[in-house]
């Protein structure tokens, strides 16, 4: 029974797929996190951002597990990580050197994290997963043309995508069982007029409770349904996902959180991308 199911498994690992969606998440997945850094340059934060609190930077603590700062000078330490990452982002994003690239990118990426914790965000989280997911990938090098290479890179991000959305549809009910009932105001306007993190107008949206409501309702259905990302149904959630994004993009002010996550979705909507006779076919 154990040698039979081992050998399943070891089948399904070791099945090829069309590389197309896993190569355009290897060029969108460090595009956003390039363009997120490139925003920073753009406010003038990176030199508040890459230094420790004790050489005039934003955060008064560092991670334990900063060790950049122990091996150079404090002042310069977080400038040539940060090179570092940018560095290997590009080579990742043109695909060249693949594998040391992504590695290196993730650790350089996790550093800046250590250096500044109240930055590291959950989607830089799950975009170093992602690259270091990508370290084994065959969709490494080239366009995103047709060509077969492993499929469980592509699998193991489908099913963190399951975690992860599953985790916040629970979380929402868990501590607030508000987004499942008409409670007034919905939870939902509260968070697209929250001032820290939003921008809608609180009073005009005032006669939109309902509306609110009924998107509330659709956030969570969408997210406990995640499962379906393992299923055919898989494009057509991905759909409803990309609409949901692209709401919060227009709502509210979380940085690249939307596209970080959009950037994945080309292995969700591969089916599509790829045709479904070929990818009937690389199941």
């Amino acid at each position: 029974m154990i040698p039979r199911l081992w050998r399943s498994w070891v089948t399904w690992c070791g099945r090829e797929e069309d590389l197309r969606p896993q190569t355009w998440v290897r060029i969108l997945v460090p595009l956003t996190i390039l363009l997120d850094q490139a925003n920073v340059l753009r406010l003038g934060l990176l030199p508040w951002f890459v230094v420790p609190w004790s050489a005039g930077g934003l955060s008064s603590s560092q991670d334990p597990m900063y060790v950049m700062g122990h091996v150079m000078p404090a002042e310069v330490a977080g400038y040539v990580t940060w090179t570092l990452m940018i560095v290997s982002l590009l080579l990742v994003l043109f695909g060249i050197a693949n594998r040391p690239a992504c590695l290196i990118a993730v650790l350089s990426y996790a550093q800046l994290g250590h250096l500044h914790p109240g930055g590291d965000r959950a989607i830089d989280r799950i975009l170093r997963m992602v690259l270091l997911i990508w370290m084994f990938s065959d969709a490494g090098s080239g366009r995103p043309t047709a060509r077969m290479g492993k499929a469980w890179p592509a699998d193991f991000i489908r099913f963190l995508l399951v975690i992860i959305y599953l985790a916040a549809g629970i979380g929402k009910v868990a501590k607030q069982p508000g987004w499942l009932t008409m409670v007034e105001p919905p939870v939902l306007y509260r968070v697209v007029t929250d001032p820290m993190a939003a921008h809608m107008d609180a009073v005009a949206l005032e006669p939109w409770f309902p509306v609110l409501h009924f998107f509330g309702l659709c956030t969570i259905a969408l997210e406990l349904s995640a499962p379906l990302l393992l299923t055919r149904f898989a494009p057509w959630w991905a759909l409803c996902g990309a609409g949901m994004h692209i709401g919060i993009f227009l709502t509210m002010d979380l940085g690249m959180f939307s596209w970080g996550m959009l950037a994945l979705y080309p292995l969700l909507f591969a089916p599509w991308i790829v045709g479904r006779r070929h990818a009937d076919g690389a199941r």
